[in-house]
């Protein structure tokens, strides 16, 4: 009985270090990496991977600190998930996380498609993802608002949801690919 809830343990810790490498990855993708702070499409002070939680003008960072703060912040963006009543199928939970990491925990866990992934409704939650195409009122789908790139982001995310393409084939389309960060701490 022992060994079987061990390899329970292992399997599933294997699992989870494998959807942080995808995860990362698509980060990374959607992201960029910068150790300087930046204005993003919203005008948010950003830096990393994305970190946008008190970041200002002339803020640097080294990539060991990045990494640290990536790990850190995924692991805040990932912990709602721990509460839902089922475990999401793997490219759920793929693009519900980047989803989340993009919008916020707030914002994703106050929405429709929270409700769903709460009662079990993939489809419908990975049907809400294009509707998170706006930055401070500007529709991203159209071109000429200057944030296409959240748009593409949505596009991809509800694929890799409802299964589309897999998670390895979007790391493709982003020019990415899954991505260890050894050494990096919680």
């Amino acid at each position: 009985f022992r060994n079987v809830q061990q390899g329970d343990i292992m399997q599933k810790r294997n699992l989870l270090i494998g959807v942080l490498g995808i995860a990362i990855g698509l980060i990374f993708g959607f992201e960029g990496f910068r150790t300087e702070a930046y204005p993003d499409t919203g005008k948010v002070w950003t830096i990393c991977y994305g970190k946008t939680h008190g970041e200002k003008k002339g803020d640097k960072a080294t990539p060991e600190q990045c990494n640290n703060m990536l790990m850190q912040s995924l692991a805040r963006h990932n912990k709602p998930f721990e509460s839902l009543p089922n475990e999401l199928p793997e490219n759920v939970h793929l693009a519900m996380l980047d989803w989340t990491y993009n919008v916020g925990v707030g914002a994703a866990t106050s929405s429709t498609a929270w409700k769903y992934l709460k009662s079990g409704q993939y489809d419908k939650a990975c049907a809400e993802l294009p509707k998170w195409r706006f930055v401070k009122k500007l529709d991203c789908s159209i071109k000429s608002n200057n944030c296409s790139g959240v748009w593409k982001r949505r596009q991809i995310e509800q694929d890799i949801c409802l299964g589309n393409v897999t998670p390895q084939q979007a790391l493709t389309m982003l020019g990415s690919k899954p991505i260890y960060l050894d050494g990096a701490t919680l």
